[in-house]
């Protein structure tokens, strides 16, 4: 009876320990969980405002690159939506103020994405596509003749924010000798632009991984308070999806595929079905 006993209890004993370490293994896989949405989620993104002051004091090196978001239809090639040219005035200016100093090197401007799912694509009087990208570039240029054309590039792929990122890592970042990055957008926009390029930047698979990211956020001028709280809306509900995708696709190649297979926007598959619906308000928001 003695032995019967002593066999149950160690029986007992095996059965908890195992439980323990299964309880171990699964708090550490939440904890790593945790982690990584809050490496993607801090708040680590500075007002235009701010960086501006810093980079005139000189308390900061200038950016290799700013890196400027698209943001809705431009009314022409000189024209993006009043909320993006806050963003354009923002890069033109960190350049103009390294060229003043007469920094040995300047930093170069990339401007992003072909259009938005949104609202139908800007067309040129000569029937061509009129990108976003351009007309940010065109704005700057045309605001800021101290800019030198040569110093701005084109990412005109994209049509949401993680093509922006994806692409502005693929086919430029990676091919420049580039590791301090500014990116620049709205303020409601900025959160979930951040965790979106901290993810693509530090995805395996590109040429290096080195990137040293710094995002700035602009002023939500040209919309309305109600715009604005649509997109901010929006916006947070889309930054879970978010989440999920980066723990989903961990490489530069797993991300290329998601986009040319899976996301509406790229693949063969989203040219037969219907975009995504949103209100009224988040359309306006998109538009100049």
């Amino acid at each position: 009876m003695q032995g019967r006993n002593a066999t149950t209890r160690n029986k007992i004993i095996q059965g908890a320990f195992v439980f323990g370490i299964v309880i171990i293994l699964l708090f550490s896989f939440n904890l790593q969980t945790s982690n990584k949405e809050e490496s993607l989620s801090q708040n680590t993104i500075m007002p235009s405002s701010s960086a501006l002051k810093m980079i005139a004091s000189s308390s900061t090196s200038t950016p290799d690159v700013i890196i400027v978001l698209g943001g809705g239809r431009p009314k022409s090639l000189y024209e993006p939506p009043i909320f993006v040219k806050n963003r354009c005035d923002f890069a033109a200016e960190v350049y103009i103020h390294a060229k003043e100093r007469e920094e040995k090197t300047l930093p170069m401007i990339v401007t992003l994405s072909a259009g938005t799912a949104h609202t139908p694509q800007a067309i040129k009087e000569n029937g061509l596509p009129m990108w976003e990208a351009s007309a940010s570039a065109g704005y700057i240029v045309k605001k800021f003749p101290g800019v030198n054309p040569k110093d701005i590039l084109q990412e005109t792929t994209s049509y949401d924010t993680i093509g922006n990122a994806y692409f502005a890592r693929a086919q430029i970042c990676d091919q420049m000798p580039w590791e301090n990055i500014w990116v620049v957008t709205s303020d409601f926009h900025a959160p979930r632009s951040k965790t979106i390029f901290d993810w693509v930047f530090s995805a395996d698979g590109g040429s290096k991984k080195n990137y040293r990211m710094t995002y700035v956020s602009t002023d939500n001028v040209g919309l309305t308070e109600v715009e604005v709280s649509a997109r901010v809306k929006r916006e947070a509900r889309s930054m879970q999806n978010v989440y999920k995708l980066a723990k989903k696709y961990p490489t530069m190649r797993d991300i290329a595929l998601f986009l040319l297979r899976d996301h509406n926007m790229y693949s063969v598959e989203g040219l037969f079905k219907e975009g995504e619906k949103v209100s009224e308000d988040v359309k306006k928001s998109y538009r100049s």
